[in-house]
């Protein structure tokens, strides 16, 4: 068994496909197959089967799958060590964070990460929080600053802060208006937002459907930057933390208006991956963003401290 064959097994479980995967690997379908037919051979179990869904793994290849993921995670941990046990060698750290914190926080984190910590070389990684969670699952990266963290035993979480939800709507909308809105009015405002996957949206459904309502979701997309056009072009509404649009309210393109009965909120975490030995810098860099977002609290009024 190789480390490459789990790799392709993985892959295949995560996309569903034994063609999309051999695409993201970059190698040919048939020696994909080949490296799964060669795991099954060595366990002596069928792991993947072809089904209307597409490629899935069979009882025995969940279980093989959440091995898989351990084994690459602790090897990728025997890399590291190795490497910082060379005198002087780097310390290698990747970090996610959602797109609207990434311009609050990205910056001001890598400037400090720099300045206190110079044997680290810290990856930023921006993507979408449910993204980010699977990520981590994978052992892809070594911390998460990710919104409703869902338990989950393959990471570690804590709390930091909770962001309040605004309104976003273009000037000149028919609900650009000073006053907050209720939530059952958001029931007739025309909605774009993340797919069904994405936190900010479970938010929103979950706060619509406790009131017996159903928001009015016209664009889904996937996109921080095309919801922003979407909403500025005034062909929908968003329901965004503030720290998502400042650059445009403050350019006057965009406008927000406070949602109360009740309000909505979102809880940022950081998360970390339970298994394998977590890098050294990883504390440092845990107590370098704990402070930053301390900093944020005291900075804004939209983000509200939680104590731990």
């Amino acid at each position: 068994m190789r480390s490459r064959q789990l790799e392709c097994f993985i892959r295949v479980c995560e996309l569903g496909s034994i063609t999309k995967a051999a695409a993201t690997l970059n190698i040919a379908q048939p020696a994909l197959g080949i490296q799964i037919k060669a795991l099954e051979r060595e366990f002596g179990v069928q792991l993947l089967e072809r089904n209307i869904l597409g490629t899935t793994p069979t009882p025995a290849g969940l279980t093989f799958l959440t091995e898989a993921k351990f084994i690459l995670r602790r090897l990728q941990d025997l890399k590291r060590t190795l490497r910082e046990q060379v005198e002087g060698a780097p310390q290698m750290l990747t970090l996610g964070i959602s797109p609207s914190l990434s311009t609050l926080l990205a910056t001001r984190l890598l400037e400090r990460v720099r300045a206190t910590m110079p044997r680290v070389t810290l990856t930023v990684i921006e993507e979408l929080s449910h993204v980010l969670t699977e990520q981590v699952e994978a052992g892809e990266l070594d911390l998460a600053l990710i919104y409703n963290a869902p338990p989950n035993r393959a990471y570690a979480q804590e709390p930091m802060l909770r962001e309040i939800l605004d309104l976003v709507t273009n000037t000149g909308s028919p609900f650009d208006l000073s006053a907050p809105i209720r939530l059952r009015d958001l029931a007739d405002v025309e909605l774009t937002m993340p797919s069904g996957g994405d936190v900010l949206r479970r938010v929103i459904e979950d706060a619509m459907q406790a009131a017996g309502l159903s928001p009015r979701i016209s664009f889904p997309i996937n996109s921080m930057p095309a919801i922003k056009a979407i909403i500025a072009r005034g062909l929908a509404c968003g329901i965004l933390p503030p720290s998502a649009v400042t650059a445009e309210v403050e350019a006057g393109t965009l406008k927000m208006r406070r949602i109360i009965e009740p309000s909505l909120w979102r809880t940022l975490y950081l998360i970390r991956p339970k298994t394998g030995e977590p890098p050294e810098a990883a504390n440092g860099v845990a107590a370098v963003l704990k402070s930053l977002v301390a900093e944020l609290c005291a900075e804004n009024p939209t983000f509200e401290p939680i104590a731990t």
